[in-house]
């Protein structure tokens, strides 16, 4: 299995304010009261269950989740949403599942490089910043500048390069607040 190098784009100044509301956020709910203290909590079971049908909408909604599928890193392809940001250096494979699911990551540019010896780690990460800075705006709507997603790619290793003649890069974006996503970011001017 070869396998593609994971690497994130990170706005330092947006994940600062995104830690940092997150801080202010986790603050304003810890107000310190407890059930005894909060009328509200001490609703009688009946009074706090759903409805009959609720119910039926939330096993409707069940079903129609959809487990994800692993796939190898390489197979990847434009349009692919990951269950999770993969948080490794390097990547073999990925759960992938249907962009209305909720995820964290989606694939949204693909580029091949020029055959040849590998150009090298700096050569790879220069040319998939360019390019998949390059391709943000045409696949989401809105410019990298202004918009509440980040970039991250997937570009090959020495080994992949040599071994599996992969020269593909792939360009990920995952929103800068850490939330999921719950649909395809094509077009969305997110």
């Amino acid at each position: 299995m070869n396998s593609a190098r994971q690497v994130q784009l990170a706005r330092a100044g947006k994940a600062i304010t995104a830690a940092a509301f997150a801080l202010v956020l986790a603050g304003c709910g810890a107000s310190g009261s407890t059930e005894k203290d909060d009328p509200k909590s001490s609703e009688s079971p009946a009074a706090a269950s759903a409805s009959p049908k609720a119910e039926t909408v939330a096993d409707e909604a069940a079903e129609e989740e959809v487990s994800a599928e692993s796939v190898d890193a390489v197979d990847l392809k434009v349009g692919d949403c990951l269950v999770e940001d993969p948080d490794a250096e390097e990547v073999e494979a990925v759960d992938v599942l249907p962009c209305t699911q909720p995820h964290d990551t989606e694939v949204y540019a693909a580029m091949k490089m020029e055959a040849g010896a590998y150009p090298g780690e700096e050569a790879v990460d220069t040319a998939a910043q360019d390019f998949c800075l390059a391709e943000f705006e045409p696949y989401i709507g809105t410019d990298y500048s202004v918009s509440a997603l980040d970039i991250g790619y997937l570009s090959p290793t020495p080994s992949s390069w040599t071994l599996g003649n992969d020269r593909e890069i792939l360009c990920t974006v995952y929103r800068v607040d850490g939330e999921k996503l719950s649909t395809t970011v094509k077009n969305s001017n997110v």
